[in-house]
């Protein structure tokens, strides 16, 4: 009878162990599970970072190039703003109508109202409605019959960007007036005197999106 009591309390005695190795393994298993899943949302959690925003207000602020300034003023080149764009002392700012740009690395286009009136001996060129292509790293700008002219080369090697009050503010945008403007303008005008690489001026882009 004591034998018998005894071999029934080892095997009792295997069995629980044997239960709890099983229990264990569970555990295990829903533990991969459970990093499974959180690597998962992790993934989803930066794709949601990277998502595109479209863009619906504000301005891109232009002060324009002082040296350029004072050769087309000694030259009678006079530069003005197309309404609804408006000059003040930061410069001529630009209403940003639309767009939209990846929320991390910013690439994407940035559409303006507005645009510059360039005027000399009786002859106006305006361009309108520009368009910033940070991928590309242009301004494309309409003329009057509706032609794209790639206009400025924009410089985004010393960019920066802060969050401000809800909005994304671009700060370190140098811009240059490309070979295509140039020889527009040149022609234009009867002159030589705009060249490809002319420094127009610092760019500052304050966007808000929805």
């Amino acid at each position: 009878m004591i034998r018998n009591i005894r071999l029934l309390t080892v095997m009792s005695l295997i069995a629980a162990l044997a239960l709890g190795l099983a229990a264990c393994g569970g555990d295990d298993d829903d533990d991969s599970s459970g990093a499974g899943a959180t690597s998962a949302m992790t993934e989803t959690d930066d794709s949601a970072m990277a998502a595109t925003l479209m863009l619906n207000g504000e301005e891109t602020v232009l002060a324009l190039d002082a040296d350029t300034a004072g050769v087309l003023e000694e030259n009678q080149v006079t530069v003005a703003p197309v309404a609804p764009a408006t000059a003040g002392d930061a410069g001529i700012a630009f209403p940003i109508t639309g767009g939209e740009v990846d929320s991390e690395s910013l690439a994407g286009t940035i559409d303006h109202s507005g645009g510059l009136k360039f005027s000399a001996g009786g002859t106006e060129v305006e361009l309108t409605d520009f368009v910033i292509d940070t991928e590309a790293g242009t301004l494309t700008a309409t003329l009057p019959d509706g032609t794209q002219l790639t206009t400025l080369d924009v410089d985004l090697s010393g960019l920066e960007r802060s969050d401000e009050g809800g909005a994304i503010v671009l700060t370190g945008i140098a811009t240059t007036l490309t070979g295509d403007a140039a020889t527009a303008l040149n022609d234009a005008f009867s002159v030589e005197l705009f060249e490809g690489g002319l420094p127009i001026g610092e760019v500052t882009v304050r966007a808000t999106a929805g």
